[in-house]
């Protein structure tokens, strides 16, 4: 009897050990993490050149020839200081086409050069208390011409659009980036699920190789081949230099190498930041159209929008644990927007026009996650958006409504098999998608207003869903 109390004494404290050790990775408090100083710029020039040609005998005579080129240059900017977090995308594109040729005895060619150039950054400069003042912006600008004539007949058309929302800030608090502690934790559990791992980690040591992580995942290399065998190499003296390497065997490296190369890296920060401040927003399209045939038709048109907003954002992430996640948003814009415009035509149809408007957009969002290992998740987003236009010198009021959810998941069952559901369902009754709100973050579709700025865009009333669900299954 008493070995076999002394067994059950020993399995039992075997087990207590083993759980203890999961629990003491997954205890880890992520909400408390504190990311360090972050540099990280990276700009790449890309392009192409393509010419290409032919010529044909039937009974039409073709022959043809068309040359296409584009440079492209883009620029990122990440920093995650301690008085300082920003961020930059910012690209240049250019392009140029043209094709020339003859059918029979007629000649024919055709010409488009393009330009666009996009820059989307926030700033936050932070003072010691935790408050900070930001800039940020949004500037869109692009050109595009075709001229296209065939014989005597010619058609000419160019179109400028140039966009610019700075926003001006002020707040207090600040979100951390915790990916990398939440990778650090997913080395140390594989490593310890194949008993490789030496000790039970303290939030020193995941503190410590999460740092590691972190900075090694944002060093600049122009190999990505190198860059991979440098991360290993910083991860595995990080963990050997910690001793938590039991035995560092094929078994050990392929974890290492399993978790850093093929981990899903969530989107999940930690914090709490209110934000206040205002936005002028400025557009200016111009149009302009020319036709040979017939009688020279010829139309210009050209729109000019104007506005000035104040906003309030509140941003909550919270890590609840180590699998899930609870963020909370909250966007509310109010302010004054104007419109003029003028279309001339050859043909005497000329027009012109102005408004004003008072607008104001509330807009609120939760999401809710659960990423319980490297290869399963599950999320849902349930968001609510209101928006109210006065037209000034009417009597008329408009109030919208945007309502509405996304879910999607991934269940790894086993290396046979493997689930996902993606589901979502919108609501829109007059909804105005042109107010700006903050343009990061934003969980509703009031994120893609820029593609309606301008236009006064209001949605009908109705709803949309979507639904998806694969199995895959490993026969042989």
């Amino acid at each position: 009897m008493k070995k076999i109390l002394f067994a059950l004494f020993v399995v039992s404290l075997f087990t207590f050990q083993a759980f203890a050790q999961a629990d003491s990775i997954k205890n880890y408090p992520l909400k408390d993490y504190v990311a360090p100083d972050i540099r990280y710029r990276l700009l790449n020039l890309g392009s192409a050149l393509q010419l290409g040609g032919s010529d044909i005998k039937s009974e039409t005579e073709r022959s043809g020839n068309a040359f296409s080129t584009n440079v492209n240059l883009y620029y990122y900017e990440y920093e995650n200081l301690t008085n300082y977090q920003g961020t930059t995308n910012a690209s240049l594109n250019t392009s140029y086409n043209t094709q020339w040729g003859k059918t029979d005895s007629v000649k024919d060619s055709y010409t488009s050069p393009r330009v666009s150039l996009s820059s989307l950054s926030q700033s936050r400069f932070y003072n010691k208390n935790g408050t900070f003042w930001g800039i940020h912006g949004d500037i869109r600008y692009s050109f595009s011409a075709r001229s296209d004539k065939n014989g005597e007949e010619k058609q000419n058309a160019q179109l400028h659009h140039l966009a610019i929302t700075p926003y001006v800030s002020f707040g207090n608090g600040r979100i951390e980036p915790v990916e990398s502690a939440r990778t650090a934790m997913d080395i140390l559990l594989a490593l310890q699920k194949y008993n490789r791992l030496a000790q039970i980690p303290d939030k020193t040591m995941i503190d410590s190789l999460s740092r590691v992580a972190n900075r090694i995942t944002w060093k600049r290399f122009f190999d990505y081949r190198y860059k991979y065998i440098y991360q290993l190499e910083e991860l595995d003296n990080a963990l050997q230099n910690m001793d938590l390497v039991d035995t560092a065997d094929i078994i050990y490296f392929a974890n290492l190498n399993d978790i850093w190369a093929f981990a899903r890296t969530y989107n999940r920060g930690s914090g709490v930041r209110y934000e206040g401040g205002i936005i002028p927003d400025l557009s200016f399209t111009s149009n302009e159209y020319k036709d040979s045939n017939p009688q020279n038709y010829e139309r210009k048109f050209k729109n000019n929008n104007y506005g000035i907003f104040g906003f309030f954002s509140l941003r909550r992430m919270k890590p609840i644990s180590y699998a899930w996640q609870s963020d909370i948003m909250l966007d509310l814009s109010f302010g004054y927007e104007g419109n003029t415009g003028k279309e001339e035509i050859s043909t005497g149809d000329d027009k012109d026009w102005s408004s004003s408007y008072l607008k104001a957009l509330l807009n609120t969002g939760w999401q809710f996650g659960f990423y319980p290992n490297t290869r399963t998740y599950a999320g849902i987003t349930p968001y609510a958006a209101v928006s109210f236009v006065g037209e000034q010198g009417t009597s008329e009021n408009t109030f919208g409504l945007s309502t509405g959810f996304w879910f999607n998941s991934y269940y790894y069952v086993s290396p046979r098999l493997r689930l996902a559901m993606d589901a979502s369902f919108y609501y829109s009754d007059k909804f105005d998608y042109s107010i700006p709100s903050l343009f990061w973050d934003n969980f509703t579709e009031a994120r893609v207003n820029r593609s309606f700025r301008g236009s006064n865009y209001e949605l009908a009333k109705g709803f949309a869903y979507s639904f998806s669900f694969t199995l895959r299954y490993a026969i042989l």
